[in-house]
C-alpha cells in the first residue's frame, strides 16, 4: 500500500532526481546552452510540477485541514510561495528565451535568482520533511 509516509519519501525522491537533472543543466550551459541546457531544465521544471500536483498538493491541503503548528505552518507557506516563484519564473524564463512573449525581466538574470531560490526551496522542502517524518526541527 502506498502511504502517506511512502508518498513524502517517494516525493523526496522524485525532489533529488529534478535536483541532479538541474545540476546537470547547469554543468551545460556553457557547452550547449540552447539543445541540452534548456531542455533538462525543462526536464527539471516537469518533475517539479509532476511533484507538485501528485505529491504537494494533496498533502498539504490535508496538513492545513488537520492544522500543525504555527512555526510549522509558517515554514509550509513560505515553501509553497517560493515553488510556486519557482515554477512561475521558469515558465516566463522559457517563454522569454524562446521569444513566445516579449520580456520585461532579462531572462538571463533571471535565471540565477530562479536557480538560487530553487536551491533554498529544496533545503525547506528537506526541512519540512525532517519536521513532519522524523520529528528532526532544523529551524
Amino acid at each position: 500500500m502506498f502511504t502517506q509516509f511512502n508518498q513524502a519519501f517517494a516525493n523526496i525522491l522524485l525532489q533529488l532526481l529534478s535536483v541532479l537533472v538541474l545540476v546537470i543543466a547547469v554543468s551545460q550551459v556553457s557547452k550547449d546552452p540552447v539543445r541540452r541546457h534548456c531542455k533538462l531544465v525543462s526536464v527539471a521544471v516537469l518533475l517539479q510540477f509532476v511533484s507538485i500536483i501528485v505529491f504537494m498538493f494533496p498533502a498539504m491541503s490535508t496538513y492545513t485541514e488537520i492544522g500543525v503548528g504555527s512555526s510549522l505552518s509558517t515554514q509550509m507557506y513560505v515553501h509553497h510561495f517560493a515553488g510556486l516563484l519557482v515554477i512561475i519564473f521558469s515558465i516566463y524564463i522559457k517563454l522569454a528565451v524562446d521569444g513566445r512573449i516579449k520580456h520585461i525581466v532579462n531572462p538571463f538574470k533571471l535565471m540565477k535568482i530562479t536557480l538560487v531560490l530553487w536551491v533554498i526551496v529544496f533545503i525547506g522542502g528537506l526541512s519540512l520533511y525532517l519536521s513532519l517524518w522524523e520529528g528532526i526541527s532544523l529551524l
